[in-house]
């Protein structure tokens, strides 16, 4: 193959593969071999009965099993010695029904790598312990509360409580979204992305080396014959 040739293809090589490494990279770092991604701990309190996210809105076309099929894990500790705590996952409209005029906090926003961006929603009501309640997906309650969901398309609401339902909800909560096709995937994107980030710079290296120099016509023998002139 020619220099410019070599160039020409090694380069872009070199770019891609760089490119697929450091994304394998991110990958394995991020998710693990298992692919899952854990959110760090963050503490959140609501003055009412509820800490609430409503951002749970899927769409009909998830898989529901296989290697692409995700979980949620959700897990709550108590950060003041309130008690057990309650953490469950319902069909939006239940939720909103069971928490109508209740005193709560919805959650805006979850930041990274910490903390939570809430808003206070008035409410004079008493809720019912949210365990008693026939609607969940998904529920758990104790001190850690660890609740793990298989993610299915719907409009759902997640809600962090007391066990008891009462007021003054303090807690230190943590997140976990599991993939497992993620696992695999990193790995094989980091393995093809070395192969062509190496076989690139080996063919950069080879065309960009100074071609050798032509040889000259070898001197004439002191012996040889000289032609006339």
């Amino acid at each position: 193959m020619k220099r410019g040739l070599k160039l020409g293809f090694g380069i872009p090589l070199v770019l891609l593969g760089l490119f697929m490494t450091i994304a394998g990279i991110a990958l394995v770092v991020l998710v693990g071999s298992d692919g899952s991604f854990t959110l760090p701990a963050t503490p959140g309190t609501s003055s009412g009965h509820a800490l609430v996210l409503e951002a749970l809105d899927l769409s009909a076309s998830l898989p529901s099993s296989g290697s692409f099929a995700a979980t949620v894990g959700v897990t709550v500790r108590e950060n003041d010695g309130n008690g057990d705590l309650f953490v469950g996952i319902g069909p939006a409209v239940e939720v909103a029904r069971y928490l109508d005029r209740v005193q709560l906090d919805r959650i805006l926003q979850v930041n990274w790598p910490g903390g939570m961006r809430t808003e206070a929603e008035p409410g004079t009501r008493q809720p019912k312990p949210p365990g008693t309640q026939p609607f969940w997906v998904a529920k758990a309650h104790g001190s850690p509360a660890t609740l793990s969901w298989p993610v299915a398309a719907g409009d759902w609401t997640l809600v962090i409580m007391n066990a008891s339902g009462a007021s003054q909800v303090s807690v230190i909560a943590s997140g976990s979204v599991t993939l497992p096709a993620l696992g695999p995937i990193s790995i094989v994107l980091l393995v093809v992305g070395l192969a062509i980030l190496t076989g690139g710079v080996l063919l950069t290296i080879s065309g960009a080396k100074t071609p050798s120099a032509r040889k000259g016509v070898p001197p004439p023998r002191p012996d040889a014959p000289r032609r006339g002139i």
